[in-house]
């Protein structure tokens, strides 16, 4: 649904605007793709009338609320295609339930086709490990086989798909990805990174047609979820969790444009902040049309599920083990310079704290050399850090994209890797909020879910994760709404309902500061507009 824009005047419900100077309204008037009025019902039929827009609907919310549409900082549009056009493993419990589902999945494919699984949890499988490749071989051997998990950031094959990816016992570890081997030096079947990233890089790409087909329906469940816009993050080079074929993700979303219903801040990752200044002569870059091009992504480690991000100790499970930065320190500064002198806003996935430490440390050296008061440099994740670093982050104006969904897809199992002492800092929402560093909330989807309400539930509740880091009801919506608008420079054009901004609106069953915070995510996306546009409609509003 992509209905034209029509004028609109919504009254009879809970308008939450998130502007401080009037958190709620009576009525809301738009028009095109703008807010004309936020007030009272007779001041925004004043405003529709001067506008000339006297043929307008009136939406009656029936009691139901209206908020400003949600907005995702962090996400990976052409992947969130990908995984729906392949195997999902979410669920699966054990490596026999895995082959299980891989013979199932072969049985549905042609004889030559690459047969790729997605989103496997091996912590809450019951032999905590990713599969070898003999185990996969048992499963299915007459055509590659590439399982990844949950995070993205590894990857467990069957022997030809190794051998497709010329890995063998000869095969050093890549720069910023390892090999895992048996006694003989010979690969098990699991990588991790850069060698994750090699496996991936020789799946064939899927056809265009198949790709814009299931476009439309992956991209759907944005609005679905009340996302408006998002930061999408694409590759320009096999740098990258997709590897090789990632190479191809800026070009791919700009042919799948006219497939995404929502406004966009494009991150671009990769060796090149040329190929990100390049991007702002595409489609990518259009902002009369609700698309820009703001970000460039670096990758300084890995994650806690693949025991990759960069630790000072080591993990609490695995004693050997302590993760490794996935860039050295020049190669990240001399990119951090080159975006910088560029005006691009520099996004550093940082999870682990000697990462996080390192990114402090460059963010640092940076600014000192080329100061600028208001340059909102990120780091991604962000997910354990220490009180001093909370300290030194906030005193370098640096931002933090955060993903809450992180909390209740790990919670089970990060007491564990992390021991209790350490796991206290982990996800520090309120230590960060507190000390004045801008957060905003996203979803990293595909590795997360798009449920945006969920998101701002976990932040509430915590799933009793270290509970101390809880956020307000309102401080959370603010993370998706507000708070993501600034983090994305984009304050003056959306994020609250404001005369002037952008018609970007959500119609919600119920107001999340209205509900327990045990229920905020049984709350039902009635309706999104963006830019004045009606994009979902469940058929309630």
């Amino acid at each position: 649904m992509n209905a034209v824009a029509e004028a609109a005047l919504y009254t009879g419900g809970e308008i939450v605007t998130l502007d401080p100077a009037t958190p709620h309204a009576e009525a809301l008037a738009s028009a095109g793709d703008r807010i004309l009025a936020v007030g009272s019902a007779a001041e925004c039929r004043g405003a529709l009338v001067a506008a000339g827009a006297r043929d307008f609907a009136h939406v009656d919310l029936s009691g139901r609320a209206l908020l400003p549409g949600f907005i995702d900082t962090h996400l990976h549009p052409v992947m969130l295609v990908y995984y729906d056009m392949n195997a999902d493993l979410h669920g699966v419990r054990s490596i026999a339930e895995l082959q299980g589902a891989l013979r199932r999945r072969a049985s549905d494919l042609p004889p030559d086709e690459w047969l790729i699984g997605l989103r496997l949890e091996d912590e809450t499988l019951a032999e905590r490990r990713l599969p070898t490749r003999s185990e996969l071989d048992a499963a299915c051997a007459d055509r590659p086989v590439v399982v990844v998990k949950h995070d993205g950031h590894g990857a467990a094959a069957n022997s030809l798909a190794l051998a497709s990816a010329g890995i063998d016992a000869n095969t050093p570890d890549p720069p910023g990805g390892r090999i895992a081997r048996d006694r003989d030096g010979r690969p098990l079947g699991p990588c991790y990174e850069a060698a994750a990233q090699r496996l991936l890089g020789r799946a064939p790409a899927p056809e265009l047609a198949r790709l814009k087909s299931a476009a439309s329906r992956s991209f759907a469940r944005l609005p679905a979820c009340g996302i408006t816009s998002a930061g999408v993050v694409l590759q320009t080079d096999e740098e990258g969790p997709a590897g090789a074929a990632g190479s191809l993700e800026s070009l791919a979303l700009q042919l799948l444009l006219p497939e995404l219903p929502i406004s966009t801040y494009a991150i671009l990752v990769g060796r090149s902040v040329a190929a990100a200044v390049a991007a702002r002569a595409t489609p990518l870059h259009d902002p009369a049309a609700g698309r820009r091009v703001g970000g460039f992504k670096i990758f300084s480690d890995g994650t806690f599920g693949s025991c990759t991000a960069c630790m000072h100790e080591p993990f609490s499970d695995r004693p050997g083990e302590r993760g490794f930065m996935t860039l050295e320190d020049d190669e990240i500064l001399a990119r951090m310079r080159a975006a910088h002198a560029a005006a691009l806003q520099i996004c550093v996935h940082a999870i682990g704290d000697r990462a996080i430490e390192r990114c402090i440390d460059l963010y640092q050296r940076l600014l000192a050399e080329a100061p600028r008061r208001d340059h909102r440099h990120r780091i991604e994740h962000a997910s354990i850090i220490a009180p001093e670093q909370i300290a030194r982050i906030a005193r370098l104006g640096l931002c933090v994209s955060t993903q809450p969904l992180f909390i209740h897809s790990e919670k089970d199992w990060l007491h564990k890797r992390l021991g209790a002492e350490r796991a206290k800092r982990v996800y520090p929402l309120r230590s960060l909020i507190d000390a004045g560093v801008l957060v905003a909330g996203a979803s990293d989807a595909p590795v997360e879910s798009l449920d945006v309400l969920h998101a701002i539930q976990c932040c509430v509740t915590r799933e009793g994760f270290e509970p101390q880091q809880s956020l307000s009801a309102s401080e959370a919506l603010r993370l998706f709404t507000s708070d993501a608008a600034r983090l994305q420079f984009e304050e003056s054009e959306k994020g609250t309902l404001r005369a002037g901004l952008r018609a970007d609106l959500v119609l919600l069953s119920a107001s999340p500061l209205a509900v327990p915070a045990t229920r905020i995510s049984e709350i039902r996306v009635l309706r999104t507009v963006s830019g004045g546009r009606v994009v979902h409609d469940a058929g309630e509003a």
